[in-house]
Order: C-alpha cells, then structure tokens, then sequence
C-alpha cells in the first residue's frame, strides 16, 4: 500500500505542471501591481481582507480607512494627483453601497479609480448568501467598465482591462465584482493567464488645419480670455499652459480645481475679475475646462452672446457640449500646447488695449472690496475672508489646500490661493460633501512618499467635517501631519450664536432649532483623543499662532477649531434668499461682543494644555536664540564647519599642504573639535517659545535637547573621535577620516539664515553666499580631479597633469587645479579631452554639476535683480499708466511733466512705500506703537501746544499722525480754508505767501508746526477755526497730520489736557491780540460735555436698543401663546357645535341670546391686550425712551 501510494504520488508530480500553488488573493495583488498600482483604500472585512494583506506583501501600499466612502474618495484623489489609478477595496453589499458616492465623485470628475469588491460566492448565488446584492448593475451606472470575474485563471486580464479603461480618455472609475471562493482558492502559477504590462495612453495631436484656425480666430479676437481647466491640471500641462499664456500675453482665469495650474498670483490672472472677464470676452479658450454649471453653462447672461468658444478637450462628450464652439479640437491637450507655442507667429496680444484696462481696474475694484471685508468691523468675532486672510499669510505656498464645505469652499477659492498644479482638491463638479478628510489622507499620503517636506492643509466646514471627520483617526495612525482647519459657525451656510441654540434648545429643538443649525461645537478636542494636539482660534491673532504651532508638527495631524461670527457669510453674489427662524436675527441682536469674546478666551483656556510654570524659570545658564549672543556664537561654529569643509579635502589631496603644516593642522582640528563639543553645550541651554512663553529651565532644554533626532543623527556623530585610526599605519594622518565633521553643516546654514534676516543689506548677502557656494564646489572639484590624476598617475595621457606637476609647489599645483576645475564647471570645456572611462564619467559628471550650479546662479541672481527692481518696476508701470490716462484725457504738456516730476520724487526719495501700511501691517499693537513713537514723537514734542502734556496722550497721538506729499507750488492751505488738521514738517520748506503768491512773509522748515489752534475750536476765537494765511511748498515737502476727529478722540481719555490745551491756545491767541474775552464759555463747555459724552450716549442707545428686542421678543412669545390658546378654544367649540351642539358652554355673565364665537373673540382681543399692557409697564420702569 505504502510502495503503491508513493508510486501513484509520484507519477501525479511528474504530470503536474512546473510552478506555486498561490491564493487567489495573491494573483489579483501580483496582477494589481504587474500593472503598476501603488496605493489601496479600504475597509477590509469578509471576504476581501485576504487581498489586502496580498497587496501589502506584494509592496502596494495599503491605507485602512473607517468608511469605504472615504475610501473611495483617498483613491479617486490619488489618480488625480498621479495619473495612476489607486484602488478602492470595499467589502459586499452595504459596503460597496457606501462607496458608490465616491465612485460617481471620480466618475463626474473623470478621475482614474479602480474599486474591488469582495461579493457572495458564486455556487451560492441567488439563495440569499449574506450581503448579496446585485453589485455589478449597481456599480455600472457609476462607472465606465463593470465586470465580475469569471474564473481565478483570468484574474490579470481583468484587471488589465479594468486599469486601461480606467485611464485611457476620458478616465474614469472600474469596477471589479471578486467572488469570495475566488478570493481564497488556490491556482498553479502556470495556470494564470499572463497578461503583459499596460501601455500609456496614447496622446493624439491637432490637424495643421486646426492650429491655423485656432490663430486666425485668436488674432481676430478684440477680448480674448484664456479658462484653465481641471484637465490641464490632470494633464500635467501646467508648464505648457504657463508657455502658451505668456507667450501670447493672454488674459487668463482657473476653474477652481484648475487653480495652480498657473500661480494665482500671476500678473495675467483676472480671476478676481471673473464676472467682467466672462461677460465681457468675445473669444474664449478653454483649456480642459467643461461649459458646466461651474461656467453657467455658457450661457446669457453670464457669457457674451457673440462669444467665440475655442475648445481643446480629449473627450468627444465634452465638445460643443451646451454652447456650439466655433473650434473643437479634439486632441491631447499637453500634446496641442506643445504645438500652439512651437509655432512661429510673432502675434503677441497688446498689453495696453481697452480690455486689459477694463480687467485691471475691475482687479483693484474687487481687491479693494474684499480688503474691505477683510478688515470688516460689524462684529467682534471673525467672518470667513478675516479667518482666510490670516490662515493664507501663514500656510506655505506650495502646501496642498483641500476645501469642502458651503461658504467655506466658496470663499476658500477665491482666498487660499495655490501656485502649483494640483495642489487643490475640493468638491469638484459634483458638489459632494465629505470628500475633505479622504482627499487629505491620500494627498498626505502621496506626500509622504514624493515630496516629504510639503504638507496638507485641509479646510472644512464645520457641517462638512461631520461627514467623514472620524478619518482624523487615519491620519494620526498614519502618522500624517495633516492640519485639519474647521470654519465653525455652527451651522449650514449661516449658524445660530450659542445664546439663542441654548434658549431654543429649552422648547421642543424639533420645531425651534432652524434645519441649518448645529452646535458649535469643541471640535480641536477630537484630535486630544488619538493624542493629538488641538487649538482653538477665536481671533487672527489665534488663528495665525495655531496655525504655525500645527505646522511645526511634522508627525503628527492636528486640529484648529476657528470660530466665526454665526451670520457670516457669502457677500460677493446675491443669493437667493433664505427664511430662517424669526428669532435668529434678534437674538444675535441681542449677544454683546464683549461677552461673546470673553466667553471664547474661557473656552480656549479649558482646551489648552497645561502649562508648567517651572519651565518657564531661571534655573541656569541659558541662551536666547533671538539673542546676538547666539548669532555671535552661530559665526563662530559656522567659521569651525567651513574650516573643516574646505581643508579636510584640501589635506587629502594635496599630501605636500599636510605634510609641511601638519603642527598647525592638528592643532586647528583638535580647537575646532573643543568648538564642536562647547556647541553642544551651547544648543543644549538654547530657549525656545512654548505657549507664547520662553523656556528658561535648562534642565528641560537638556533634557529635550539630548533626546531629539538632531543629536543623535548629527551632532554627536560629528564628534565621534575618528583620529584614534591614525594611530592604525595605514591610515596615519589621512584627513579624510574626519569627514563625519561634515554632519555640523546644519549651523552653517542656521548662520546664514539668521544673518541674512538680520542684514540691513540681504541681497548682497545672498550674493555672498551665493560665491561662496560657487567657490566651495569648485574647490571640492578640484580636489578630486587631482586624486584622479594620482590614481592615474601624472603624464599618463593628455588629460591628466603633466608629469612635471609632480615637482610643482603647492600653490602653483592647485592655481592650476582650480583653473582647470573652473573651466569644466563653467562648462566652457577648454580642457583636454577625457581619454579613460574614468575620465569621461568623471567629466560627464562635471559637465552635468556645471549646468545644474550655472542654473541655479542666474536663477538666484534673476531673482535677487528682479526683487530690487520690484519698486522701481511698479512706479514705471503706474507712470505707463498715467501717461496713457492724460493722453486719453490730453491733458496739457506742462501739467504732463510736472506729474512726471512728482513721480519721479516718489521713487528717487524712496516714499513710495506705505508708512500706513507698514504700521498696519502683521506686527503687534506694541510694536506699532513703538515705532510710531520712535518715527513721530520728537516732531511731536516741538509743538508749543503739546510741551506740557501727559506722555501717554503724546504717545496716542503719534499713532495717529499720517504722512502727506507735496510738490514744489503746491498749496498745503489757502486763507480762508476751514482747518481740518495740523501740519508737521518733516522735510523740505514751505512759505507763507501772501493771496497772490507773489510775496513771501516767512519760509517754514523742518520741524516746524503749524494749524494746531484751529483744530481747538477755542471759543472767543476771531478766526474760528478758519485759516488765517496762505502756505506753499517750495519744493518737495514731507509733512505729517494730526486731524481734528484724531484730536477729539484721544483727548476724549483725557478731560484735564483737554482743559490745559484749551487755555494754553487761548494765551497763543491773546499774545495775538485774536482772542475775544467777551464772550462767554458757556457754549464752548456745553458742546465739550456733548463731544466727551458721546460714547456714554452710544452705549444709552445700544442698551436701549437691546431693551427694546427683549421686550419685542417677549411680545411675540406671547402673542404666539394667545394663537396657540385661541386655536384650542376654536376647536374644542368647531367640535362641540358639530358634535354635541347643545353642549355649548357658555359664560355666566353672557347673555343666553348672544353668539358665542363672536364673545370668544372679543374675550381673546381683551386678553392679549391687557398681558402686553402688563409687560409694557414691567418693562418701562427701567427704560430711557
């Protein structure tokens, strides 16, 4: 039996085929990544998890998820932001249910996506089997390519089939239906059909025929306009959109998944002139773009109704798809990019014509608007562009922003702004909500793998977080350093304040609360419970320190919670108009600033960490990094780096530089190593900010210091003492052996950072750096070139040094290296042609650093040129457009050059730069403050009015004194004028001149002061407050003002200088002889009591105001009591009379003949009256009408 099975055993081997047995699992994983897909989203379960720890073993990288609409979204991104398609795994039924949203987002979107989906087993088809649902027909209708697989044999070419539909125009999203038994069977790797790798997509190009009709109509066009598309985007096309624009000078405006494709920040951009630019265009190209509702369709009337439409698209579907185009080219668009620029028409769009005008001022018009609504004071608590303005000055440019929410998305395109393609992911075409959280996973996820150090910002919406905010988990399980922003308004488009929630939330919340309401809730303590950092942001100030502290974590995702004003919203377009509960609008009414900030800061306090006061004290020796201590300390550490990085190479090659200086060498080397080791001291007693506070414990700066990264991985590497080998004869004296000194570089460029913030002269600096940079390459290169010719020997051929070299000094040995590095490097190439392998590669190599260090200067030069002449370049361009306006306008030539002259004195004596905006600008109150005093009080101080007052009104008033020009002529005030403001002279001269300018009583200089007693109002006054001469500027004058209402304000705070001005300006007056004694105070006093109460009566009236609401709130409760009891008596009396008719109760003191429904009614009217009477005159004890 035994010799028989054994016979039979082998006789089976021997006609089985070569190869493994495998798992099903295992083929579909071989066959995703034969195919080349690199990630997988999903929600494993039965009976698909098998598949996922497949693809894990076979190196695609698998993200679990906690829902598969989330999911599916992550893999949707991925295909957008790679043009590979990620698959979404899901398991059956109500699994593949949750992931059909994501599904028909990508499809919508065409975006590449591949979903699998574990199903029932197929013998069990049909008998109810658990989650069976018939998947394939649900899948078809939000996908291109829906298929159950057959047989485990034919596993690759579906999904080779599914991957090329996926990807092949248009992509879209394919479905594969994975029987469970197909999952966990086994197969012989021969018996798997072999399918061979995809090939790309082809990429078809325009006829000759069509590039000449798309220029005749581009150059017949008087507005042409330029839509950037997300299919540019998903095309990879940016480069030859931006060449095609710039090229051609067009007009241009991005979709809003298209933003990046160009930088929003680019001069040709009109973006914020959308509206204009539409209407307006008489020819527009769309580059991948769709005329959806996203464009209106392309329809009246947001479109010109003559609008010549030029469409580039690759998907027929899309072609003169809603609007017939004058051109459809259907093509590649990075492929007919290429064309359109190689072209060689000179034709290039005039800058200077009526269209780009229009578009320029329709720019400034909306930037002004949108300043304005920045900076908007109607409520103490942010609104949308406040929260947005902060978080933009703050993220990095080139972070990946992804938005989704209603207002919050809306807002958001036009706020973030993006400089990269593809660096924005939103709702997209579809509008669907909960894609945020999944966009962000998979775009970090991307990240993490290509572009470590650039991160993700996600914005939400509070209503859109709550779709899929439990992905925060992925994130922090991922490590992923994602930073969650939620806009919390508590509610959809509009919230209600927390006050009015709690006070409709008393009565039935299912008939109080609005449809749109939700709780503002304490979103940043989510991120606590995955051991995360949370922040909660209720001003700009908050929003831009949390924001900066969520990007220092870099492994770590965090939340920022910024609460807004609940009312605050979209206000660019005129929305239809939503109803809302009545008592929305007077309970916000109602809330006070004052006790809505505080209650904020309380809220902030409860979810900050705890802050340990110990940290925060002297215990020892410690450094302040913004010290110059530290940056003294950084020159000298970083001149030890450079010594090491510059001769350590030197010495090795050049054995003759070691041999004759080796004393002074090993002495450098061992001051420089103590230098090393006193810098490790040094960082380990470095302060640091942490909670706005300084650290100054050193014993937790050590502590911190020798468990980071940095010390482990650098500086105590670069102190390893590796000189013991010289005491190994082969390796005696060999400098290179010290090459781990390199490791300090970090201070070097520490240095140079730190330096370069704090010159007064930057760009020179970079330029410096820049040399230094050059030289130091050089002098690296020729070092090897001189070890390459000593490994070949000297004079062995032509390339190499000559075998004189060997008895050459020194200097005349390296003069000559360095030369000949110089050359290669520069890639002139005047060298002797390489002979050995080893020299070609190593010239090659030189050859290819040459060009990349050639680039990078004249790059970095460019940049430095252009940025000194960024002031410059603007006063030219503002001059072009002046001159064009007063030749529009022919405005006469004298006039013409004396505005040229002004213009020119703005530039030369740098005053084109905006003092206001420079003390409104990102720094503290204080800082403000201490500048303005340092710019504005001494010139204070020397007004006669001001020389005994208070220092702390001098320094109020200098925060409001204002920078104004005048050229030579210029009247600063005429006799006769109502003095408005004062006047400080800061430079040149100005004149009294008498009513004809032709006599000259007294020039005025610097430092003097005049105007400041019309600005009094002083009673008895001759004058008034009127000018009593004429003043000029002889020439170009700088002067500062201090306006009346400026005055008036401040001195509201201080009641005695008012007094002490007040007669001090009347002894200036009677020493003039221009003070009447005989009139009374009187008036003068009772006008000052009104002007200093005039706060108090503002406050009067917001008290009454509130008053008012409260009783008007109370009013309409009761008035919907009486309705609500009127109904009940009317039906309980409509019943009895139908039902039982002679039952009717009636009153005693009514009379038996009298109708019943009309005495309920007048009895109801006297009813209501008496309680409103009644709460009137509770009310009015304490309210002044």
């Amino acid at each position: 039996m035994a010799s028989s099975s054994k016979s039979s055993a082998g006789s089976a081997s021997e006609k089985a085929p070569e190869g493994n047995e495998v798992m099903g699992a295992q083929v579909i994983a071989e066959a995703l990544k034969k195919q080349g897909v690199e990630y997988m989203f999903g929600v494993v379960g039965i009976p698909i998890i098998e598949v996922a720890f497949a693809a894990q073993q076979s190196q695609i990288k698998y993200i679990g998820m906690r829902n598969e609409q989330a999911a599916s979204y992550a893999a949707s991104a991925i295909g957008y932001l790679t043009g590979k398609p990620a698959v979404c795994l899901t398991v059956s039924g109500p699994g593949l249910v949750h992931a059909l949203g994501g599904m028909a987002n990508a499809q919508v979107n065409k975006w590449p996506m591949i979903v699998l989906a574990g199903s029932s087993d197929q013998p069990l088809e049909s008998m109810g089997a658990f989650q069976e649902f018939p998947q394939v027909e649900a899948a078809r209708l939000y996908s291109k390519y829906a298929a159950r697989i057959s047989s485990l044999e034919r596993v690759p070419f579906f999904v080779e089939k599914a991957i090329r539909s996926s990807i092949y125009s248009p992509s879209g999203v394919s479905y594969l239906d994975i029987p469970g038994d197909i999952v966990t069977s086994s197969i012989n790797t021969n018996q798997v059909e072999q399918v061979k790798t995809l090939k790309k997509p082809p990429k078809p190009a325009a006829s000759v025929e069509s590039l000449g009709e798309f220029f005749n109509l581009l150059k017949q066009s008087q507005k042409p306009l330029v839509i950037v598309g997300k299919g540019c985007s998903y095309g990879f096309a940016e480069e030859q959109a931006k060449q095609f624009i710039e090229q051609f000078n067009l007009p241009f405006l991005a979709t809003p998944m298209g933003k990046g494709t160009l930088d929003d920040r680019h001069p040709l951009s009109v973006g914020a002139a959308r509206s204009t630019a539409l209407q307006e265009a008489d020819c527009i190209i769309l580059l991948g773009a769709r005329l959806n509702w996203m464009l209106h369709f392309g329809k009246q009337p947001r479109f010109n109704p003559n609008v010549k439409i030029i469409q580039i698209e690759n998907d027929t579907n899309e072609l003169h798809n809603n609007v017939q185009s004058e051109l459809a080219i259907q093509a590649d668009l990075k492929t007919v990019l290429k064309q359109l620029n190689e072209n060689e028409t000179k034709w290039k769009y005039d800058a200077a014509t009526q269209w780009w005008s229009l578009l320029r001022k329709k720019l400034i018009s909306n930037k002004q608007r949108s300043d304005a609504l920045i900076h908007s004071k109607e409520s103490s608590m942010l609104n949308y562009y406040a929260a947005f303005d902060a978080i933009q000055s703050i993220i990095p440019k080139d972070a990946i922003i992804v938005s989704e929410g209603a207002n919050t998305m809306d807002i958001g395109r036009t706020m973030l702004l993006n400089s990269k393609a593809r660096h924005r992911l939103d709702a997209g075409t579809f509008g669907t909500m909960g894609v945020g959280p999944g966009f962000a996973v998979a775009a970090a996820i991307y990240c993490q793998d290509h572009e470590p150090e650039k991160r993700v910002i996600c914005v939400e919406g509070d209503s859109a977080f709550g779709f899929s905010g439990l992905e925060f988990e992925t994130a922090a399980r991922y490590s992923l350093p994602i930073v969650f922003i939620i806009i919390n308004n508590g509610g959809i488009y509009t919230g209600v304040d927390s006050d009015s929630f709690q006070e409709m939330a008393k009565k039935d919340s299912t008939l109080n609360l609005p449809p749109t309401s939700l709780t503002q809730a304490n979103y940043e303590r989510i991120a606590g419970a995955f051991g995360c950092q949370g922040y909660l942001a209720c001003s700009i100030e908050e929003v831009k320190k949390s924001v900066q502290s969520a990007l220092a974590e870099k492994t770590r995702p965090s939340i920022i919670n910024v609460i807004i004003d609940p009312s605050s919203g979209r206000v660019q377009q005129n929305f239809r108009k939503r109803v809302f509960h009545p008592l929305i609008s007077r309970c916000v009414a109602n809330k006070k600033d004052e006790q809505q900030t505080s209650l904020l800061h309380e809220q902030n306090k409860k979810t900050e960490t705890p802050v340990r006061n110990e940290d925060f004290q002297v215990t020892g020796f410690v450094i302040d990094s913004q010290n110059y201590l530290y940056h003294y300390w950084l020159a000298i550490i970083s001149l030890a780096v450079a010594y090491n990085i510059l001769l350590i190479p030197a010495r090795y090659s050049f054995k003759q530089l070691d041999k004759n200086l080796r004393i002074v060498w090993i002495s450098l080397d061992y001051s420089f190593d103590i230098i090393y080791l006193i810098d490790i001291f040094m960082q380990s007693r470095t302060g640091y900010f942490s909670h706005g506070l300084f650290v100054r414990n050193h014993y937790v700066l050590s502590r911190n210091y020798f468990t980071s990264r940095q010390f482990y991985s650098r500086d105590l590497l670069s102190i390893i003492p590796t000189d013991f080998l010289y005491l190994i004869p082969y390796f005696r004296f060999i400098s290179i052996i010290r090459c781990n000194r390199f490791l300090r570089i970090n201070r070097l460029f520490e240095f140079q950072d730190l330096t370069e913030s704090r010159t007064r002269f930057p760009n020179a600096f970079r330029i410096l750096c820049l040399i230094c940079l050059t030289l130091t390459l050089i002098h690296w290169n020729s070092c090897a070139y001189l070890l390459i010719c000593q490994y070949l020997g000297f004079g062995t051929d032509r390339w190499v040094l000559p075998a004189a070299a060997k008895n050459e000094t020194v200097a005349m040995l390296y003069t000559y290296c360095f030369y000949w590095s110089t050359l290669l490097l520069s890639t002139i190439g005047d060298v002797p042609l390489p002979v050995k392998r080893i020299e070609y590669i190593f010239v090659l190599l030189d050859f290819m650093i040459g060009i990349l260090i050639f680039a990078t200067i004249i790059g970095s030069l460019g940049t430095m040129i252009s940025s000194q002449n960024q002031s410059r370049q603007q006063v030219c361009e503002k001059m072009d457009e002046i001159k064009r306006y007063m030749k529009f306008r022919s405005v006469n030539r004298k006039l013409e050059q004396k505005v040229i002259k002004w213009l020119d004195y703005l530039y030369t004596n740098r005053q084109v730069l905006n003092e206001e905006m420079v003390l409104n600008s990102d720094l503290s109150v204080e800082l403000r403050k201490d500048l303005a005093i340092k710019v504005h009080l001494e010139s204070l101080k020397q007004v006669t009015l001001f020389h005994d007052c208070e220092p702390n009104l001098l320094i109020e008033l200098v925060t409001k004194l204002k920078p104004i020009f005048f050229g030579p002529g210029d009247y600063v005030c005429r006799k006769g004028d109502i003095g408005k403001e004062m006047y400080i002279i800061k430079r040149g001269q100005l004149a009294v001149v008498s009513d004809d300018g032709k006599i000259t009583f007294v020039v005025l200089k610097e430092g003097s002061v005049f105007g400041e007693i019309s600005i009094l109002n002083i009673p008895g006054s001759k004058n008034g407050n009127r000018r009593t001469a004429n003043v000029k500027s002889l020439g170009y004058s700088d002067l500062y003002t201090l306006t009346k209402e400026d005055l008036w304000l401040v001195l509201d705070n201080y009641p005695e200088s008012l007094s002490k001005l007040i007669e001090k300006g009347k002894s200036i007056l009677r020493k003039d002889n221009l003070l009447d004694e005989t009139l009374t105070d009187s008036k003068r006093y009772v006008e000052q009591e009104q002007l200093l109460s005039i706060q108090n009566r503002i406050k009067k009236l917001v008290d009454t105001e509130n008053t008012l609401n409260n009783r008007q709130t109370i009013f309409f409760d009761a008035y919907v009591e009486s309705i609500r009891q009127f109904k009940k008596k009317l039906s309980k009396i409509e019943y009895q009379c139908g039902a039982r008719q002679p039952s009717i109760c009636v009153p005693k003191n009514v009379p038996q003949s009298a109708p019943v429904l009309p005495f309920l009614l007048n009895q109801w009217k006297a009813n209501t009256t008496a309680k409103l009477l009644k709460f009137s005159s509770r009310q009015s004890m304490d309210t002044d009408d």
